[in-house]
């Protein structure tokens, strides 16, 4: 009969002990996880291009408080008619049934500006108005800022930045993650792409054609705007700039509208839209 051992016996060194050091495997499954959040995110922002779309308008003017987006203090006679002319124009440009879309004059802001957000809503700065002197000039303008309306890009960028919201709160940044999706609205006005914006030029070029029978002053806005550009001094090379900025470049943008411009009579600005240059605007984008 075989000896019961009275001790359990001391396994030899090199048994379920590697040669390794800790740090290894805290490295592989850090560079897992990571591998891991980057593939959700991607796909998360991957599919808001593909959904958006799908998201009946009616739910995203009822997802975006409209009163709290167009609240205004105090709104003087002058800014309100300004305010009509513009709603008019665009309404001129898009047709009867095109989505319900708002547009705000901003008459304390001297920057050459115009962005659309969430909920059908475009602002128009005073600075812009100073810097076009046709309605044709204006109209494009309008009718790109509708186009990312139309497209639904504010809303494609904001379930992006949703889905970032959701990484970061899975990963603990709940601060962070509270601030993007709390800021959603305003977001969105930052970072549409290049073919955001080239697919926004190409709609507004053809709803000129369709309303004025041609072209002829679509580049007016950005013509100004490469003047103000030329009065600023960078530090990096253009194709630096080029690199990083979102937007395309502004010459890039007449040039290609210079492809397709057809040639007509301008049609003057009516006097609720003239505005005086003012030498302080800067910093121009669109």
């Amino acid at each position: 009969m075989a000896t019961q051992p009275k001790q359990n016996p001391i396994l030899p060194d090199h048994i379920n002990n590697k040669n390794e050091h800790p740090l290894k495997d805290f490295l592989i499954l850090a560079i897992a996880v990571v591998l891991l959040i980057s593939a959700v995110t991607w796909a998360l922002a991957s599919s808001a291009s593909w959904l958006a779309p799908r998201i009946p308008y009616e739910w995203e003017l009822a997802w975006q408080d409209t009163s709290a987006t167009t609240e205004q203090t105090s709104i003087d006679q002058p800014q309100q008619q300004t305010e009509l002319a513009l709603q008019q124009l665009l309404e001129k440009l898009i047709g009867e049934n095109a989505l319900p879309v708002r547009v705000h004059y901003l008459a304390d802001e001297a920057t050459p500006n115009a962005f659309a957000t969430l909920g059908g809503h475009i602002f128009i700065t005073r600075g812009l108005l100073e810097n076009v002197q046709s309605e044709n000039g204006l109209a494009m303008v309008l009718a790109h800022e509708y186009a990312h309306i139309k497209l639904r890009h504010p809303m494609i960028l904001a379930l992006e930045q949703l889905s970032l919201g959701l990484i970061l709160a899975l990963l603990g940044g709940d601060n962070i993650a509270q601030l993007v999706t709390q800021n959603t609205s305003m977001l969105t006005v930052l970072a549409f792409s290049r073919d955001m914006e080239r697919a926004s030029d190409e709609y507004a070029l053809q709803r000129l054609l369709a309303t004025y029978g041609h072209t002829s002053g679509a580049d007016e806005f950005f013509k100004q705007i490469k003047k103000l550009e030329a009065k600023r001094s960078f530090s990096t090379t253009t194709e630096t700039l080029d690199l990083m900025q979102t937007h395309p470049l502004t010459s890039e943008r007449i040039e290609a509208i210079a492809a397709v411009t057809s040639i007509g009579e301008l049609t003057p600005l009516v006097p609720q839209l003239k505005q005086q240059p003012n030498a302080e605007s800067q910093n121009p984008h669109n």
